[in-house]
């Protein structure tokens, strides 16, 4: 059994013991990488390019599948549950429960006191590689954000709406930070949409005047998506504006301001 503490003093749990005897940095490095992407696959071209620059790629992934060869045999991972299978690493989540999952789950149920009891300090304190303070910052972030509508009256800020405004901002700040383009961020103007149908992984924020959505492109086009997201609604492809990671970003910070 695992557990794994990256908030302040990052540890490693196996069996309920503190585990170091690490055979390798990178590879401890790379595990929490993958965990810090919060998927279930990651592409190989995304950690071969973060972990190896400049390299070729028969020399990146032969050291790829050795640093995963090393954290299975370390932390004895059967090998369904951490894999490199052609393009993508596969991951199974639920087998490395973490102080960062659970944070993360807490800001998404804009659970306060629970993300309060589990911030126990900065994101892999000890570590400055670039991808490490991009997320420690959007830790921080999240959290304060999390305070200062938690602050405010339920009236104010519904807790179902703070829960999706700050879902929203995990997905898109990963996004743009990753370049992996999961997501589908869109606006529209209310007067033109009578009934929202929406896929499970999407997200509706009502901001106003208008409806951000966040759509979960999956192993679909993107225009694929767009296409049978208007279809759902009746809508004409024209009503449909499309934005970046940012614009939605600067929207989200200035609604609870």
């Amino acid at each position: 059994m695992l557990y794994i503490k990256l908030f302040g003093d990052w540890k490693v749990y196996k069996y309920g013991n503190e585990f170091n005897d690490f055979t390798s940095k990178k590879a401890l490095k790379l595990l929490f990488y993958i965990l810090l992407s919060g998927r279930s696959k990651v592409s190989v071209e995304e950690l071969l390019r973060t972990f190896w620059p400049g390299y070729t790629p028969e020399y990146s992934r032969k050291n790829l599948n050795a640093q995963l060869y090393y954290i299975r045999k370390d932390l004895e991972i059967p090998y369904d549950y951490l894999r490199n299978e052609r393009d993508y690493v596969f991951i199974n989540l639920s087998y490395f429960p973490s102080d960062y999952s659970e944070f993360m789950k807490a800001i998404d149920n804009a659970d306060a006191k629970k993300a309060s009891e589990l911030y126990t300090g900065l994101l892999l304190e000890g570590f400055e590689d670039d991808w490490v303070r991009k997320h420690r910052i959007r830790c921080q972030r999240l959290y304060e954000e999390l305070l200062k509508v938690s602050s405010k009256t339920e009236t104010e800020n519904p807790k179902v709406i703070v829960s999706s405004i700050l879902k929203a901002k995990i997905l898109l700040e990963h996004q743009k930070a990753t370049r992996e383009k999961y997501f589908i961020p869109i606006a529209l103007k209310k007067d033109y949409v009578k009934e929202i149908k929406v896929r499970k992984g999407d997200i509706v924020l009502d901001l106003g005047d208008k409806l951000f959505l966040i759509l979960e492109r999956g192993t679909k086009r993107a225009e694929e998506v767009i296409f049978g997201f208007a279809k759902r609604l009746g809508l004409d492809l024209s009503y449909v504006v499309f934005l970046s990671e940012e614009d939605v970003l600067n929207q989200l910070d200035s609604n609870i301001a």
